[in-house]
């Protein structure tokens, strides 16, 4: 006898499920925004070429949520010393440009710089120091801590100006990045948050009745009353 071979076809869809698209229901994560990171660079006006070229390569940095901030971005009219007081206190990383001029200002050395390796002392602020003009910085306590451009040669030591600050830039940019590793992870550890809550199981409540209302609804309930006077 014979055996049949041929294959039953596959039910073709009802006519209300043509053209029906499966759509996941889960949305994509969206993408962490990095922190923004606030840069206040103390300088000597004598040395405001230095200031500009810095300003110039750190610009790829200024466009990744970092905000350099100097003194000529105070607006007019505005007092000098609260203004500069609360931009340091709200920045992560102080960047000193060292020089003849700077060493021998009151004002940058024995104030800004001051108050920024007293916030440093207590962990609120990076401090980097950068050479751009020969100085005797090593009879300074900054003599202590490693410096900009590299080893702290001045920028009239190396090939080129141009070569020097980007050694100073890419020192930035690294110091750029492990605050805001830091900051990250200070916030990924923070309490509280809406995720920690929502992930955190709700303790199922269960109310026990009353005694006295479970046997008021017994004795009111007619159907039950003749059932138990034709039993007894």
């Amino acid at each position: 006898m014979a055996v049949s071979t041929r294959k039953t076809p596959a039910p073709s869809p009802k006519a209300g499920e043509r053209g029906k698209r499966i759509v996941s229901t889960q949305r994509p994560a969206k993408p962490v925004k990095a922190p923004e990171i606030r840069i206040f660079v103390s300088y000597s006006h004598r040395d405001a070429a230095a200031q500009e070229k810095l300003q110039t390569h750190l610009a790829p940095w200024k466009r990744d949520d970092v905000t350099v901030w100097y003194d000529k971005n105070i607006e007019p009219g505005a007092q000098l010393d609260p203004a500069i007081a609360r931009e340091l206190r709200n920045a992560h990383i102080f960047v000193a440009l060292f020089s003849p001029a700077y060493l021998d200002s009151n004002y940058c050395w024995k104030i800004e710089y001051k108050r920024a390796m007293n916030r440093r002392a207590r962990n609120q602020l990076r401090v980097v120091g950068v050479v751009v003009k020969p100085c005797g910085w090593k009879q300074t306590r900054a003599a202590g801590f490693k410096l900009l451009p590299e080893d702290g040669r001045e920028p009239e030591r190396w090939s080129s100006y141009d070569a020097a600050y980007v050694n100073i830039a890419e020192g930035i940019g690294a110091v750029i990045k492990t605050v805001r590793r830091e900051l990250a992870a200070a916030g990924a550890k923070r309490p509280g948050t809406v995720e920690a809550s929502a992930k955190k199981p709700k303790t199922p409540v269960r109310k026990t009745p009353t005694p006295g209302k479970a046997r008021a609804k017994q004795s009111t309930n007619p159907i039950k009353i003749r059932a138990r006077s034709r039993k007894t």
